[in-house]
């Protein structure tokens, strides 16, 4: 199958569940657990349509180099018990991963949802890497490799690449919007990353070992025995790898919302130090908040020091408001300190629609001064605790 076809069926079919999903309308006050199930059930749904053109393609290899029925049931093994395991990791494979959409429906995503998007593609890329680990291991069992599992193989091999692939974008693309904020959990991401690289090198071992060899298995010709080992061997590197990624995937996936909580609650902690002492004063604090929230957004992305700077001025803002804002306007402290919330959360699109239902409740726009720049605090270090070194290939390129 070709390899650009392949990941074209991956990307149009999560696309379209995933906009059919509504990801990209986002609303003020969401709910976000519902949010993040659409987001994995239309990955679902795309891994069922890619699942079934993988079967077909199979079916269409063991066909072309079958003259019997028995042929086709040689997909994986030729013993009854292979053919059951093969079917089964065949349904396990589930090889379209959540697929990269465009940076414009990134945005519309809050870091928790994009968070279920990558665990949810490192576990297909995971599934697919053992699935083909497996089948490696499976085929070469006898110390011999047909035709026909070398071609199964080579679709199981390429399913793991496309997904591992799919998983780094959606990784990088979360790098792009949140890591300047997400430094408390950011380093088991990066190894997550070293994980998928490392897969993706076995991927290509294999790959490569069966395309060099490739001549003498259509020639039914024994493979050397040095060639069997080593592809038993890779096998074996890319399915512990693919283990320790899933372990470190779930890690990752635990830890991140408690330090969503934490950043949150240290951005509402933050002290005032400009209150206002009338009306107009405090209306000038607010539109200082909305305008510095908005700016600070406007690249799609929030620096630690943008952070500290809408924590501050929200702050002000709120302690002005409550000062001086009289019945109608103290009310706007809540709202205030809500927006701060989900900035600090990566809720960047229900921020900017509780910023502009800010800016319209707060009416007339006064003469406004020279907005104040906040100094960032400095960023703690965070350390990362010592990972046990795995054994690399070296990646050959492929032809």
């Amino acid at each position: 199958m070709n390899r650009s076809l392949f990941l074209a069926v991956a990307v149009t079919s999560l696309l379209v569940a995933a906009l059919g999903c509504g990801l990209g309308t986002p609303a003020e006050a969401p709910d976000t657990q519902a949010t993040i199930d659409a987001a994995i059930a239309a990955s679902s749904t795309a891994q069922a349509n890619v699942e079934a053109t993988v079967d077909a393609a199979v079916q269409a290899t063991a066909a072309a180099g079958a003259d019997t029925q028995a042929t086709a049931d040689v997909q994986v093994g030729t013993q009854a018990t292979a053919e059951a395991e093969t079917q089964a990791t065949a349904q396990a494979t589930n090889v379209a991963a959540p697929t990269p959409t465009p940076a414009a429906e990134y945005v519309t995503l809050t870091e928790e949802e994009m968070a279920a998007l990558i665990d949810q593609s490192v576990t297909e890329a995971v599934a697919a890497m053992e699935t083909a680990s497996a089948a490696t291991a499976d085929a070469v069992a006898d110390s011999t490799l047909t035709a026909e599992e070398a071609e199964v193989m080579e679709l199981y091999v390429m399913a793991a690449e496309e997904a591992i692939v799919i998983a780094e974008e959606l990784i990088n693309a979360y790098y792009g919007l949140y890591a300047d904020l997400a430094y408390e959990t950011l380093y088991l991401l990066e190894d997550i990353e070293d994980d998928l690289a490392t897969m993706a090198d076995y991927a290509v071992l294999m790959a490569t070992t069966l395309e060099e060899n490739s001549e003498t298995i259509e020639q039914g010709l024994a493979l050397a025995e040095e060639t069997i080992t080593q592809l038993q061997h890779t096998a074996r590197l890319a399915y512990t790898v693919a283990s320790e990624a899933h372990v470190r995937s779930q890690e990752w996936r635990t830890n991140l919302p408690s330090e969503l909580e934490g950043r949150a609650a240290n951005a509402l902690a933050v002290p005032p130090n400009q209150v206002a002492t009338d009306r107009l004063g405090a209306l000038v604090s607010a539109f200082q908040y909305v305008d510095g929230t908005r700016g600070a957004l406007s690249d799609n992305r929030i620096t630690q020091s943008e952070l500290a700077n809408i924590a501050q001025l929200g702050a002000n803002a709120s302690a002005s408001l409550e000062a001086h804002g009289g019945p109608q306007l103290q009310q706007r402290s809540g709202s205030i300190d809500g927006i701060t919330q989900k900035i600090a959360r990566g809720q960047w699109s229900q921020a900017r629609t509780g910023l502009g239902d800010l800016e319209r409740s707060l009416g007339s726009r006064p003469e406004m001064p020279d907005r104040p720049q906040i100094e960032a605090p400095d960023r703690p270090e965070i350390e990362k605790p010592d990972r046990p070194e795995i054994e690399k290939p070296d990646r050959p390129g492929r032809k």
